[in-house]
This record gives C-alpha cells, structure tokens and sequence, in this order.
C-alpha cells in the first residue's frame, strides 16, 4: 500500500545553555494534531525516546540509506496521554510509549488525534544533547516553535515523500495489533534480573541457532528463565508462579538490547507471554512513563505472510453494526474498558472482545497493554480493507472438508473446572485425513479463542504452533464448537 508523508519542516532539537526545544513535525496529510508542554523529567524522556529510535531508525540505517520503504512513527493525542508506536523494518520489534500529560506542564492548544511524525536519522544525535538541568518543551504539529536560540534556528522546510509499504509489513503491524488483545500470562521481575540476562548475551556470542529462550514455570517456585543453546538459567526473583506447570519457548531475545537504556530508570519491568512461539512484551514502567516492547519473532514473516494469527481468534464474527457501534463509542469517548462499553452499548462482552479484536487488528483501535483498556488510534489516514489484505488461509478451507468429509471423532470433551484460573474446554480427538488419522488435542478457551493445539502431523511436527494450527487442530476444534453449541440448544 502507498502512503503519503508531507511535512513543513523536519524534526529538531535547539538548545541553549539553559533550554531546549524538540519539536516533533507532523504529517500534513492527516488531520491536525498538536500538544505543546514543558517537560518535566527531559532526562528520562531522552532515554525513552532514544529506546524508541534505535528499534526503528537504527534498524532502518542498516537496510541502506534509503527510507522509501519504511514507515514514520506514529504519535497519538488523547485527552490524557500521549502514544509513539514504532514498528521495525523486519517486524521483529513494536515498541510504545505511553506518556501521561501529567509528565509535562501543557502549554499552548491540545488537538487530539493520529499522525506520523518526522522521524530523521539526525535525531539521534539531537537526543543525546538533553540535559536534566535545561528547561525543555516539547512540541508535536505543524508550524513547529519558531524557537531562536543561540545555536539558531531551525530550518524550516517542506519536504514530501511517498511510501510503498509491503503487504507484509502492513500484516506484521496488524497482527501485534491483534496479539495484544489476547489473554495473557503476566508477571512483574526487578529491572536488575533482566539486565543480568542482557549482560550474559553480550558476553557470550552464539553463531549457530536456537536463538530462542525458555520461560519455566513451576508452580509454588519462582520463575526461571534460559537462554539457548547455553541453557544458562536466570532466577527472576519475587516472580513466584502459582499455577500449573508449563513451559514457554519464545523467540526474538537479541532484542531485548533495546530496553538496556531504559532499564537502570525502570521501577519494575512486567512481562507478557501469549504462548509458544507467540508474541511476547515487556513493559518498563518508568516513573509516569511506559515503554512497551513486543518482540513478535516473525523476522521470517511466517506470520504476516497470510492470516496464521487469525487462526487462533475466536471463529464467530460478530454482526458488523455491532462493530461499527463499538468503534462509534469509542470515538465518542477515545478510551474504555471492555466492561464498559457492553455496558453502554449492551453488547455482550464477549462480542465487544470479539469487535475489539477486529477493530485492532484494522489499525482503528489500539489495546493499551498497562490497562487492558482500549483506545481510538487510526493508524492510516484511510481505513484499510482488511478482508483483501488478510485473506482467509487455507489450512482452515482444508480443516473444514475434514469435519464436511466426517473425518473428526470427538474421543473426550474436559469442560472447565469451576473456580480454575483458566478456563478452558479441552477436547481429545482423532482427524482422519487421507489415509492418515492423527491424534489431536485443542484447549479453547472462555472467549473462543485457542490456547493449545497439539497434533501428530508432520506440519506440526515441524513447526509445533509457531506458525498457527495446523487443519487436523483446527478442524478438531470446529468439530467441537459444534458440539458445545449443540449442548447449549
């Protein structure tokens, strides 16, 4: 897809001895947005901010010097916050920061809304010069500050570019957009323990893979987790687990680096983990501030390269004025808990889940992973038209000739246990494909969604669910939606 960029200057940083003045530049092809306000703490906004430019810019420089192909940041106006979401060239790396207005003292006119911003290879550079003892504003918009000082003033200049996204990147981004509205297994660790995990990294360098890591989780014992092939294990403190043991593989773990500026400021750090082989964030909570990293593992695009992701969301739509009532509501009020919005728009809950999850993953809505709240955010200045760029995979064509073909036996359906943290149905069964039969296992979960496949095919065998469900898990597990709606009638 094409977007088009235009500023009327580029982004800078004036200082003098005992000021400086960053001015954000705003697209000028989408609607206005602006906020003015002096910062409060410029020495941890700078570390934030330059966490946010090397795991995009400085990932951009090492594709050649050529930006044609990349997409600026985007910051997002509320009415008590401010959003920079950046994701990387490769789509290994979405990273947020979430600034209350609290951490700034306004100044000047506040305009809600999206826009991208200037985000030039000169920045870096810029950033280094904030100073904890300078008075510092900061500013997003047209127009910038026309601020002089003693080093001058900055050039004012308009400049446009047009930006050709591929279908991939677009995917990528949409995908962690989804990711972040699934059920999640969160826990807080000290800053110091995910820095010692740095640290080992970087003095031990590995050139052979797994590149990946281990989260072992033991019930009644604190946390551990490996990093591969050392099998070096780390004992996150105070991150005590309670429920039944499992372990999660993820990948991505070299770009954990970035939050290595951001850390020694951190309070505590809250880590995320979606399941093997899934998205997985970590959240440093900085005074007002946090930064949010989502390393997605999807440097190989196995993800974005079709609708794989999709393949685990809850397979009932819902009604699209349904949709269109939610994302009114929240246009209306540009940030609300899922609660909420069933309860004034008397959706059910689970169909506001369901209409979060797609507006997400349209680029309209955004879940703010601190809160579990959603919020207004058009990532493009045009809706995108989803059904086109996302379509549907054929593993789930092939998963329902399976059932049609009467190829699913449903052995034993395990109903939830009351009063269980999860609460999911569980099913055995056996998926006769061809002259093959497999035996498969599907956990689905409260709100539809899938939270555990296994199966002995060679697709699975192969890639476990690092790259979705397989046909035998999915039919598996449209054989037992239809048995559980069927106990329900």
């Amino acid at each position: 897809m094409e977007v088009a960029l235009a500023y009327d200057h580029r982004t800078t940083l004036a200082t003098t001895l005992g000021a400086a003045a960053l001015d954000f530049a705003a697209n000028l092809r989408r609607r206005p947005v602006a906020f003015q306000g002096r910062v409060r703490d410029p020495l941890l906004l700078r570390q934030l901010l330059l966490a946010l430019y090397d795991g995009v810019a400085a990932e951009t420089r090492s594709y050649g010097e050529d930006e044609s192909g990349t997409l600026d940041p985007v910051i997002t106006v509320h009415h008590d916050q401010l959003f920079l979401e950046a994701f990387s060239p490769d789509q290994s790396s979405y990273l947020r920061l979430a600034t209350p207005l609290t951490a700034f003292e306004p100044e000047g006119e506040v305009r809600y809304g999206t826009t991208n911003i200037d985000f030039n290879a000169d920045l870096r550079g810029a950033l280094q010069r904030l100073r904890g003892a300078r008075r510092t504003s900061f500013s997003v918009g047209a127009g910038g500050f026309g601020v002089t000082t003693a080093v001058g003033s900055g050039t004012q200049e308009h400049f446009e570019r047009k930006v050709d996204i591929p279908d991939d990147w677009v995917k990528g981004f949409l995908q962690v957009q989804g990711a972040l509205t699934m059920p999640r297994f969160s826990f807080d660790i000290h800053p110091v323990d995910l820095l010692s995990v740095l640290a080992y990294q970087q003095e031990h360098k590995v050139r052979r893979p797994p590149y990946g890591m281990r989260y072992e989780l033991r019930g009644g014992e604190p946390i551990t987790l490996v990093l591969e092939p050392w099998e070096q294990h780390f004992t996150l403190r105070d991150a005590v687990y309670t429920g039944y043991e499992r372990t999660v593989r993820v990948w991505g773990r070299k770009r954990l680096s970035l939050l290595q500026g951001v850390l020694p400021y951190a309070d505590r750090v809250t880590v995320g983990v979606l399941g093997r082989g899934l998205p997985h964030l970590y959240t440093c909570h900085c005074g007002p501030y946090d930064l949010t990293l989502v390393l997605s593992g999807w440097t190989t695009s196995e993800w974005s390269k079709d609708a794989a992701f999709d393949l685990l969301a809850p397979r009932a739509a819902p009604d699209p004025r349904q949709v269109e009532r939610v994302y009114a509501f929240l246009g209306e009020h540009l940030v609300a808990s899922v609660r909420t919005i069933a309860g004034e728009t008397s959706i059910p809950d689970r169909v506001v889940e369901r209409a979060l999850f797609q507006l997400c993953r349209a680029g309209r809505v955004m879940a703010d992973p601190t809160t579990g709240r959603y919020r207004l955010r058009e990532l493009f200045a045009a809706p995108l038209d989803v059904d086109t760029l996302f379509a549907p995979d054929p593993r789930l064509a092939a998963a329902r000739q399976l059932v049609d073909a009467g190829g699913v036996t449903l052995r034993d359906i395990h109903p939830p246990t009351p009063g269980q943290g999860r609460q999911e149905t569980r099913a055995e069964a056996t998926v006769r494909d061809g002259a093959a039969s497999y035996p498969v296992t599907v956990a689905v979960d409260d709100t539809g969604r899938v939270r555990f496949g296994r199966c002995a095919c060679p697709f699975f065998e192969a890639n476990l669910m690092s790259r979705g469900p397989c046909a035998h898990i999915l039919a598996a597990r449209l054989a037992l939606d239809a048995a559980t709606a069927a106990t329900k009638g």
